[in-house]
């Protein structure tokens, strides 16, 4: 008998991602022959979704599964097991929270496999697994299938709601009755308890049988699971050798289509580099040229201008040497005017001085005359 999970785990499981629509899982559950599909994300289970929450929360409710995602409707609150622990840890655990198949993942969270109630019915004892079998099917337990999405429930108490005073009265027959039925509840769990016992013995022969008749179609299924594995084995390495091939075409494309856009842009480099160089040089000449066309210019200019100053000032010298001719020639007429004028006035002066001394010398004769003439007459 395998004492780990490991050896009778179904490994590789079909998983679906959470943003998937549930029209989506039902069609790879059906293609799968699967009524479970683990709910994993970056490598690690997060949740569950069966055939059931399919059914009792999506076409149930008249949802549309086209547009109802995956989170939405799986069960999230899971029980879990390591692949190294043994068969009997996970009856145990089947049995405690009434659940037929368990996720097993590694320490880090990791998704590995599945393992459900058949594969351990297949390989482990005929009597112990029946019994635990039998509690695991037993309804009404503390949580009759996880799978189903059904999560443990505690009723609250009812709240006594307040009475009209019209039935104050009947409090005591209420209350009277609560006492027979929780009486009668006592009694009916005791009642149970002996038919189980009583029964017990009848249940063990049955079990005996069914669980050869078990046996017998887990060997059949065991032959059916196989075939399946094997077949979704090779549709697995069929898809991985696809994909394989797809990721080197894609690759060597990847790898062509680098070195060309490496030729690509070095052919463009080179080109530019060519261009930049013959512009660098065109620019160049035409700078060159340009500089000798504006120093042509200058000179020409400077001379031209240094050729027109000197005339100007030729020009200008001569004007001024005519014009100092002129005012000399003007200054020395007025000076040969003015001594012309001053000899006149001086001869006129002299005139007059002379017509004067004359007049004085006259009248001084005159006077002597007088005065020769007074005397000669005294």
């Amino acid at each position: 008998m395998p004492q780990n999970i490991r050896d009778v785990m179904t490994s590789n499981p079909c998983t679906i991602d959470a943003d998937r629509s549930v029209a989506y899982a039902a069609k790879m559950m059906l293609e799968e022959d699967v009524g479970l599909a683990p709910i994993v994300e970056d490598g690690k289970l997060i949740g569950m979704l069966t055939d059931r929450d399919i059914a009792t929360r999506v076409a149930a409710e008249g949802r549309d599964p086209d547009q109802v995602k995956v989170r939405d409707v799986a069960s999230t609150q899971l029980f879990t097991i390591g692949p190294r622990q043994d068969l009997d840890e996970a009856l145990r655990m089947m049995a405690k929270h009434q659940v037929r198949r368990l996720p097993v993942v590694e320490a880090d969270g990791r998704l590995v496999g599945v393992v459900a109630q058949a594969d351990i019915a297949r390989e482990g004892n005929d009597e112990p697994t029946g019994q635990l079998v039998e509690e695991i099917s037993e309804s009404g337990g503390q949580m009759s299938s996880i799978e189903e999405g059904q999560f443990p429930v505690q009723f609250p108490r009812q709240i006594e709601e307040q009475q009209p005073e019209s039935l104050v009265g009947e409090e005591p027959q209420v209350e009277e009755q609560r006492e027979e039925e929780a009486v009668s509840k006592v009694q009916a769990a005791s009642s149970r308890g002996r038919r189980k016992r009583s029964t017990a013995k009848r249940k063990t022969a049955t079990r005996k049988r069914s669980t050869a008749k078990r046996k017998t179609a887990a060997k059949k299924s065991t032959g059916t699971r196989k075939r399946k594995t094997a077949s979704r084995k090779r549709s697995t390495a069929k898809r991985t050798t696809a994909k394989r091939r797809s990721t080197a075409k894609r690759s060597t494309a990847k790898r062509r289509s680098t070195a060309k856009r490496r030729t690509t842009a070095k052919k463009r480099t080179t080109a530019k580099k060519r261009t930049t160089a013959k512009r660098r040089s065109t620019g160049k000449k035409r700078s060159t040229a340009k500089r000798r066309s504006t120093a042509k210019k200058r000179s020409t200019t400077k001379r031209r201008s240094t050729a027109k100053k000197r005339s100007t000032a030729k020009k200008r010298s001569t004007a001024k040497r005519k014009t100092a001719g002129r005012k000399a020639a003007g200054t020395r007429k007025r000076k040969t005017a003015t001594r012309k004028t001053a000899g006149r006035k001086a001869a006129g002066t002299r005139k007059r001085k002379t017509a004067t001394r004359k007049t004085a010398g006259r009248k001084a004769a005159g006077t002597r005359k007088r005065r020769t003439t007074r005397r000669k007459t005294r």
